[in-house]
């Protein structure tokens, strides 16, 4: 469908913004027991604890907060189980990408075992520059596996806060590239994932963005599944986008759960998550920085980086020209 340049821009500032504040959601379940989370009640969205003050939703003349040209948002997500820290391990690193012209959003997954060289720190898994080196360390990092692209904001959240999106949107639909079926170990429940359009409600939205064991390719299929659940979770508050008192909870909740550092403000939620009613799935370009293999390094099962590819990608990146590295590449993922 065309769209014209205006409708663009919304669509994608709507997008690249809304996904950095989910994105990061979705990680925090990979280390942690699905069972152990707190029952979800769909219709009663929980208050999480406030780390900034909550802007209000109104109307906005607004349309596009993000800073002119293309723009990059490194999306990071940690374990903690507690609601007030944003520490711990970084397992969902996504740097999402919005080309100068707003024609579409693409998020670039870093699978966290990629083995790369981390600034003062040698060598070692992506994830341990954020566990080591914190917030700045990790955008370092991952700036010189693109070979220097510029990282404008940063957004941060934790476990708590995907529990309390997915109450408030009552569940997401994602569409499942691999079927599977999961076995609860805490209780011998079975999860059944069928291939194909699914709806994920309590406990198991967690599952699903966590499985890697049942997978073809593990880890890397379960960062596919990460981005399929941050596309259904757009689509679900696309739906509430106009509703004034689904937007009166969703505002407040999302700026109580993420942690905003550079060119993105707390006050731009009021102006971009309106701007959801814009959204549609296929706006959305999934990618991931691309692997030779698997290897080890110190007796540690670690994943490879094509630096040729991985090369091209940052070119493209930086010139803000993914769609030729989508044309050349494709979007598979598999070493």
């Amino acid at each position: 469908m065309t769209r014209t340049p205006a409708r663009a821009r919304r669509r994608t500032a709507a997008l690249a913004a809304l996904a950095g504040l989910l994105a990061p959601a979705l990680a925090a379940c990979t280390t942690t027991t699905p069972e152990a989370a707190p029952t979800v009640t769909a219709s009663r969205p929980a208050s999480p604890a406030t780390k900034q003050p909550a802007p209000t939703p109104s109307p906005s003349e607004k349309a596009d907060p993000l800073p002119e040209g293309p723009v990059n948002v490194l999306l990071v997500g940690t374990d903690s189980r507690d609601p007030a820290s944003l520490g711990g391990n970084a397992d969902t690193i996504m740097l999402a990408h919005v080309p100068a012209d707003r024609s579409g959003l693409y998020l670039v997954s870093f699978t966290r075992d990629m083995w790369v060289p981390i600034p003062g720190l040698g060598e070692g898994k992506i994830n341990a520059a954020f566990a080591r080196g914190g917030t700045d360390t990790l955008v370092e990092t991952v700036s010189g596996v693109l070979g220097g692209a510029e990282v404008d904001a940063v957004m941060q959240t934790n476990f708590n806060g995907f529990i309390a999106l997915t109450r408030a949107l009552d569940g997401i639909e994602v569409d499942n590239a691999h079927a599977s079926t999961v076995t609860v170990l805490s209780t011998g429940r079975v999860v059944e994932f069928p291939e194909g359009r699914i709806s994920l409600e309590n406990t198991d939205g967690l599952i699903y963005v966590r499985e890697r064991k049942t997978l073809p390719l593990g880890d890397l299929d379960r960062a596919q599944r990460q981005r399929a659940a941050v596309t259904g979770i757009l689509a679900g508050l696309a739906e509430r986008a106009d509703e004034p008192k689904a937007l009166a909870k969703l505002v407040p909740l999302m700026a109580g759960n993420v942690k905003l550092t550079g060119d993105l403000k707390p006050a731009d939620l009021v102006d971009l998550v309106p701007l959801a009613a814009e959204l549609g799935r296929d706006d959305v370009v999934g990618l991931m920085v691309p692997l030779t293999g698997f290897g080890t390094r110190g007796g540690a099962s670690v994943n490879l980086v094509d630096e040729a590819q991985a090369a091209d990608l940052g070119d493209a990146i930086r010139g803000d020209d993914l769609d030729a590295y989508v044309e050349r590449y494709g979007t598979g993922y598999a070493p």
